[in-house]
């Protein structure tokens, strides 16, 4: 099972914070669509929906759509740092203590963090404990962590011209929480397609690098093999 979530930053591509907004929640919508095709069947086993090909695909799509989420993330923590030179790594204490301010359990004895290395973006967030957790509850939970994003982007940043609007740095610092707590999300998506639908997680995000390879949008990865 993963436990910490590596992806690419893309290259061929000019993201900013308002193209890389309109894509998360455009994913978001597309997560969402997935899910609910599946939902019919989640009470399903996997020996069961390995024998359904239609089912298998169902799932097949929320897992793709789910790293599609998660990719996204990725690109507007890499567009922060570069466009407003915000520290994400800085973040990470005050996420897991915002976590147990809400009364969230998870394993405090592991190391939680976040990293970039040869253009990969390295995400280790908890595992948090929520014994009623399904696919609608997580995916219902991304798209109001998605709103309290644009809010900060949108409505706090005075975008459709609002008087009382909150200074930048405070936008910042709100944006970069809020989509913390997508990621956190996503991670908890990950966990329920492990244990409830026995998903294999590294070949699930082997498969989206691949992908992204073949689409030739990511990868600063191949010219650094060139070199």
């Amino acid at each position: 099972m993963i436990t910490m979530l590596s992806l690419p930053k893309l290259n061929r591509l000019s993201p900013n914070m308002q193209s890389t907004l309109l894509k998360i929640i455009e994913e978001a919508g597309e997560l969402a669509r997935a899910v609910l095709t599946f939902l019919p069947y989640e009470h399903l086993g996997k020996k069961e929906i390995l024998t359904e090909p239609l089912i298998k695909g169902y799932l097949d799509a929320v897992s793709s759509e789910l790293l599609d989420v998660a990719q996204t993330c990725v690109t507007m923590i890499f567009v922060l740092e570069e466009e407003c030179n915000v520290k994400t790594e800085r973040y990470i204490d005050n996420h897991l203590k915002k976590l147990s301010n809400k009364g969230y359990n998870f394993n405090k004895t592991l190391n939680y963090n976040i990293y970039t290395e040869n253009n990969f973006k390295y995400l280790a967030l908890p595992k948090l404990l929520l014994p009623k957790v399904t696919l609608l509850t997580t995916v219902c939970k991304i798209q109001e962590e998605v709103g309290e994003l644009t809010q900060y982007l949108g409505k706090k940043a005075g975008a459709s011209g609002e008087s009382e609007k909150l200074d930048f740095s405070t936008i910042l610092d709100g944006s970069v929480q809020e989509l913390l707590d997508v990621a956190q999300c996503c991670f908890t998506m990950l966990y329920i397609l492990a244990d409830r639908y026995d998903v294999d997680t590294i070949e699930l995000v082997e498969d989206h690098v691949n992908k992204l390879k073949r689409k030739a949008t990511a990868y600063n990865l191949n010219k650094a093999n060139r070199s």
